[in-house]
């Protein structure tokens, strides 16, 4: 019995371990003329096996070189397009790094940051509580979907003030009482949403049913 710890590693592992094993198969094969056929053979096979690929552009000569590929370019046959040349370390892309900055406020997201930092840049009174207004209408939006609930308007104003380590300030009574914070979008597990759909009158004319 063969364990999985004992096995080779597959190359191209969307063709799973008996294409590899056909191609080794094939490799093996003395007589070149058979292995021509045979590799033929086992290109219309993963054509079959790999369906996603039907639409694409080139798929013969990517089967070819993927047939290749898995005898670890040592396959001897005459294939009708170029051999592919073995990708060496520096060929291979590079691994991206995980952005490694800490969000203060998870729920707002690392933009909400990003807007506070060009508020702060604004230099007239006038331009910065638009910004504020409008900070403030996304923060509490961006709240209610990630917790499914309201947030209270005193929390986001002081959010905003440590958010830009006290350069951003807004009347807390005037956000009240003008109801400044409103939400910018409304979700469709709301109540507002359903309710709204619910008095929703169609503009079609009444058709009567057939008999």
């Amino acid at each position: 019995m063969e364990y999985n710890t004992t096995r080779s590693n597959l190359i191209l592992r969307e063709y799973g371990r008996n294409f590899h094993k056909l191609v080794e198969y094939v490799g093996n094969v003395k007589d070149k003329e058979k292995r021509n056929k045979m590799s033929k053979t086992l290109v219309e096979m993963m054509k079959i096996t790999q369906p996603s690929f039907k639409d694409q552009s080139e798929v013969e000569a990517k089967m070819w070189d993927d047939l290749y590929i898995m005898s670890d370019y040592n396959i001897d046959i005459d294939s009708p397009y170029p051999k592919p040349k073995r990708k060496s370390k520096s060929d291979k892309s590079k691994r991206l790094n995980y952005p490694k900055t800490k969000i203060r406020f998870r729920h707002y997201g690392k933009k909400i940051e990003l807007l506070i930092d060009e508020a702060c840049k604004l230099k007239k009174d006038d331009e910065k509580e638009a910004a504020i207004i409008h900070i403030g209408k996304i923060m509490k939006s961006f709240f209610g979907m990630w917790n499914k609930e309201s947030i209270d308007n005193k929390v986001i104003v002081e959010n905003i003030k440590e958010l830009s380590n006290n350069k951003l300030s807004i009347d807390l009574e005037k956000v009240k009482e003008l109801n400044l914070f409103y939400k910018v979008t409304k979700e469709r597990g709301s109540k507002h949403y359903h309710s709204k759909k619910k008095n929703y009158k169609s503009n079609r004319p009444f058709r009567k049913r057939r008999m």
